[in-house]
C-alpha cells in the first residue's frame, strides 16, 4: 500500500449520551490530489453506528461529507473508544493509497456550553476616538511662517550684494607696493596685500551666502 496522507476533519468524534443532537455528526474527507480516488469507511463496532454512503468516489481537489449516526447509545457503551477507518484507493487500479483512523467516544452526560460567564471575563464594545488634530495645526503654523521667512531674507540679500560690490571694488584697487607713478589714483587708495586677502575671504563668504539654495 502506498503511503498517501488522508485528510479528514474532525480528527475525532465525541457523542454525548444525553444530547440527542450529538448522535448525528459529519466526517469530511478531502482529496487534495489531481486525480480521483475511491474511499471506503470501516468501523470496529458496526452494530453501534450507521454510516450513510460508506463507499464512493471523491473528485480531484474536492471533498465529501460522510454522515455518522450513533444508533445504540447506552450507559454501558460510555467511555469506550471505537474507531472508524477511512481508506483511499486508486480509482483505476483499486490499490490502497492511504488510511486514517478516527477515534470515537460516547460520553455520559451533555456537552458543556462555553459562554461568556464561564470564561470569567467581561467584554465590552470599543468606542472610536477622533484623530488628534495637533499635527495638522503644527503643519499649518509651519506653512504660515514661510512667507515671513522669505521677507526676512530679502534685506539680507541686499546687504550681501552691497558687501560683495565693496569687496570687488577693493580688490580692483592697486596694491600698496606698486609704484605710485603708474597709477592715477591717490596714494591713500593703495591697499596692502594682506587687506586684499581679507576682502577676498569676505567676498567668498558672501558669495556662498547669496548662492546657497
Amino acid at each position: 500500500m502506498k503511503n498517501f496522507p488522508v485528510f479528514v476533519f474532525p480528527v475525532s468524534l465525541e457523542f454525548y449520551l444525553n444530547a440527542r443532537h450529538t448522535h448525528k455528526q459529519l466526517l469530511t474527507v478531502y482529496n487534495p490530489y489531481d486525480f480521483s480516488v475511491n474511499f471506503k469507511v470501516l468501523c470496529t463496532s458496526p452494530n453501534k453506528f450507521t454510516v450513510l454512503d460508506p463507499e464512493g468516489v471523491i473528485a480531484p481537489q474536492s471533498c465529501i461529507d460522510i454522515v455518522v449516526r450513533y444508533t445504540q447509545p447506552s450507559v454501558s457503551h460510555c467511555n469506550t473508544i471505537e474507531k472508524f477507518r477511512i481508506t483511499m484507493y486508486d480509482k483505476n487500479t483499486q490499490q490502497a493509497l492511504g488510511k486514517r483512523d478516527i477515534p470515537t467516544t460516547l460520553i455520559e452526560g451533555e456537552p458543556m456550553s462555553i459562554n461568556q460567564e464561564s470564561l470569567g471575563d467581561s467584554f465590552h464594545p470599543l468606542t472610536s476616538r477622533p484623530a488628534p488634530i495637533r499635527p495638522t495645526e503644527e503643519h499649518s503654523k509651519v506653512s504660515c511662517s514661510h512667507p515671513s521667512h522669505q521677507r526676512e531674507q530679502q534685506p539680507m540679500n541686499i546687504v550681501a550684494v552691497a558687501v560683495s560690490i565693496c569687496c570687488i571694488a577693493a580688490l580692483l584697487l592697486p596694491t600698496q607696493p606698486d609704484p605710485v607713478v603708474k597709477s592715477q589714483l591717490p596714494e591713500w587708495l593703495h591697499i596692502g596685500s594682506n587687506l586684499k586677502l581679507v576682502f577676498s575671504f569676505v567676498l567668498g563668504l558672501v558669495s556662498m551666502l547669496v548662492l546657497r539654495p
